[in-house]
């Protein structure tokens, strides 16, 4: 099948874009001609990768800042490559831009995966409805509040965001290297984020949570995004800088989780986060906010809290030390159950795929 996957967001550490990533090449190995098409200038090291696994990436721009020249240039690209699978990765009725440029360019499946369970634009969510009503003919959705948000009452395939399991086995050696690196000591707690930083992730909800708890706590924030440098300038002002770990933008997180000790996700809204995944994974208690689904709890050992600090607080001081090892292993074993084995997802895409569309 000649199959295209479509990022609706940036094509770079997030979320979606490694869900795509991972199943481009997952759909690739199983002989179908995979290409990806994204809206921004993308890292070359993203570019390899893909060309190392027969991925085509097309790059189109301005689908925010030129939204009709940006739909027109889709439409023609779609005319002239004759995929089979148009396969819409978003948050909102905003992917019946290219959703509709698929219909127009009469290819068979024209599908939207919901990734969230809100939109930061909700008007623009509800003035293109029609539109996406009209273009979408396959429905697929991280979770079932994700899907239930963006598919009201039409019918809808759950596919799990899928990692490799085993990158996140919990090692002890690699725990003792990284805390060295980043000079914690045996007796400091150190708390873990990994996001984008923006609005949604929430991380100044973690400076003034780290600024309120003890001196042998201290946190290690992955990522980069707009607002990194503020969340910077944050911690520099309540004088706690010193106690933080900012490592910018990264492609080794399993690495960091293994030196973290409890593992902080304070969003404000979200759909399927993959770094919940990827902590539960490791073993690492996690403290969410209330405002994701609990579903992503698989292993039925998490903490979901409303954003009020002394929760938090509270919470955080009273997780006691676990057998990290135990409860690694305890965990994956429930996640590929699950179906959030990564080795999984390409085969669940393709067949959907051929059931609905073939």
């Amino acid at each position: 099948m000649k199959i295209l996957l479509v990022n609706t967001v940036s094509l770079d550490a997030n979320g979606i874009s490694t869900f795509i990533i991972n199943s481009a090449k997952l759909l690739s190995k199983r002989k179908n001609k995979v290409s990806i098409l994204a809206s921004n200038n993308v890292d070359k090291r993203i570019k390899e990768d893909l060309d190392n696994n027969k991925i085509d990436l097309k790059i189109i721009k301005n689908r925010k800042s030129n939204p009709i020249k940006y739909f027109v240039h889709v439409k023609k690209y779609l005319s002239r490559e004759n995929f089979d699978i148009v396969h819409v990765n978003g948050n909102s009725t905003i992917m019946a831009i290219e959703l509709f440029a698929a219909k127009m360019a009469k290819v068979k499946g024209r599908i939207a995966h919901s990734h969230n369970t809100t939109t930061e634009h909700p008007l623009i969510n509800y003035l293109l409805r029609p539109m996406f009503e009209y273009s979408v003919n396959g429905r697929l959705a991280c979770n079932i509040c994700a899907g239930k948000w963006l598919f009201k009452n039409e019918s809808f395939e759950v596919v799990p965001n899928g990692i490799d399991l085993s990158i996140y086995d919990f090692n002890l050696n690699t725990r003792l290297k990284y805390r060295e690196k980043m000079k914690i000591k045996s007796n400091e707690i150190l708390l873990g984020h990994v996001g984008y930083f923006n609005y949604q992730k929430n991380q100044t909800f973690l400076i003034d949570l780290l600024h309120s708890l003890p001196a042998n706590y201290k946190l290690v924030l992955i990522g980069n995004g707009s607002e990194y440098k503020n969340v910077k300038e944050k911690a520099k002002s309540l004088g706690i800088n010193k106690r933080i770990i900012f490592t910018n933008t990264v492609n080794n997180v399993q690495d960091y989780l293994n030196a973290v000790d409890i593992f902080l996700l304070p969003s404000k809204f979200e759909g399927q986060p993959f770094v919940i995944i990827e902590a539960l994974a490791n073993g690492l208690p996690c403290v969410i906010s209330d405002k994701v689904s609990k579903e992503i709890d698989i292993p039925k050992n998490s903490f979901f809290l409303s954003l009020q600090l002394q929760l938090w607080i509270k919470k955080i001081q009273g997780i006691k030390k676990i057998n990290r090892k135990e409860r690694y292993l305890n965990n994956q074993v429930c996640l590929k159950k699950a179906g959030y084995d990564i080795n999984q997802i390409g085969k669940v895409l393709e067949k959907y795929y051929m059931l609905h569309f073939n």
